[in-house]
């Protein structure tokens, strides 16, 4: 086949999946249908990013995670990121290279909020650290500061952060009480606290790109950093304790000389390496991230705007002064007081499909 027929088919292709996805990601959604918890949330450019890739015959992690890390961390405010194969990966990813790096060790004490996915939590415990549950702020959903300082004992060396729902967490309280931030963003990109994003204010923050988050790779996460030591122990981890991406690995293979540097694993690790497949799609999702925000912190503040008038049995959360919400979710909570109980509230809402 000549270049100029395979250029050809090429673009007959693409043309084939621009119309196979014509208006996707979704723009409009029939009200009759309710809220649902997600719509499809890519299109014709995410599936023709992916073509290249697949056409490339480059399939596993390169050029394309490379770039979406350089992207991600540019966007996000922080000198580093580390693609992983999803959110909990980013979890343990981040905890473990504060082990690997010496910051924590085993019996040390993790403050963890009560209000969290499984995968805040089990990574702590998964690395032979202590979990210690704090109850939340009822203010702002993420771990109360003053419930924190009480949970502290002299093994307390860090805590982690989420952003609940896309609701900046009080890390400036937080990081008063002198401890190591790990900030859990994976509901939160774009949130901020400030003119900074969550995610880039802690030692260390973590990103989904579940199908239902704010972009999606279809499964993927990231870590993002500002320490070299930090970033070294992280990409080894990703990969199996392996030297190749380390930017340390000239010393580590000086170190054992008898041993071919292209087969030297420094630490024990996991696989947790993206594809390039989802590296192009999460390149391409990030371009849209901006304006989709946008476009949820105007439904979040319709929302809060509509409810006020429940306010009496009705607890809602709207931004919080000097922060920028991320629109996840939009968390409710019934009073104590209220006459009608939470399953009659969440009864009412499936019967209309949300």
């Amino acid at each position: 086949m000549t270049q100029k027929v395979e250029d050809g088919a090429l673009a007959k292709l693409r043309e084939l999946v621009a119309e196979r996805m014509v208006g996707l990601p979704e723009e409009k959604h029939d009200s009759a249908l309710g809220l649902p918890l997600q719509v499809t949330p890519f299109g014709a450019k995410e599936v023709n990013a992916m073509l290249e890739v697949m056409l490339s015959t480059w399939v596993t992690m390169g050029k394309e995670v490379r770039a979406f890390e350089e992207e991600w961390a540019q966007w996000c405010g922080s000198e580093h990121a580390i693609m992983v194969n999803s959110g909990s990966s980013a979890n343990l990813i981040a905890l473990a290279s504060l082990v690997q790096t010496g910051v924590l060790v085993e019996g040390d004490e993790v403050l963890v909020p009560a209000v969290a996915w499984s995968t805040t939590l089990f990574p702590v415990a998964q690395l032979g650290l202590v979990p210690v549950l704090v109850d939340v702020c009822p203010e702002r959903l993420g771990m109360d500061p003053v419930a924190a300082k009480a949970a502290m004992g002299p093994r307390t060396k860090a805590a982690m952060v989420v952003h609940l729902l896309g609701q900046p967490a009080d890390v400036e309280a937080l990081e008063a009480l002198g401890l190591v931030l790990i900030e859990d963003a994976c509901a939160a990109h774009g949130a901020q606290i400030g003119d900074k994003k969550v995610g880039s204010l802690g030692r260390l923050g973590t990103f989904s790109f579940f199908f239902s988050h704010h972009i999606t790779t279809v499964e993927g996460g990231m870590v993002v950093c500002s320490n070299p030591a930090l970033l070294d122990a992280a990409r080894a981890l990703r990969a199996h304790g392996w030297i190749r991406e380390m930017e340390g690995r000239e010393m580590h293979a000086a170190a054992s000389p008898e041993i071919d540097p292209r087969f030297l694993f420094v630490s024990a690790g996991w696989n947790l390496r993206p594809t390039d497949l989802a590296g192009a799609m999460g390149r391409v999702q990030l371009m849209r991230l901006d304006p989709w925000l946008v476009r949820r912190r105007a439904n979040h503040a319709r929302f809060c705007e509509r409810l006020a008038r429940f306010d009496s049995v009705l607890q809602i959360w709207p931004e919080v002064l000097g922060t920028q919400h991320a629109g996840f979710a939009f968390p409710m909570c019934l009073r104590s007081d209220s006459e009608k109980s939470r399953a009659d509230f969440m009864a009412h809402l499936e019967a209309r499909n949300i």
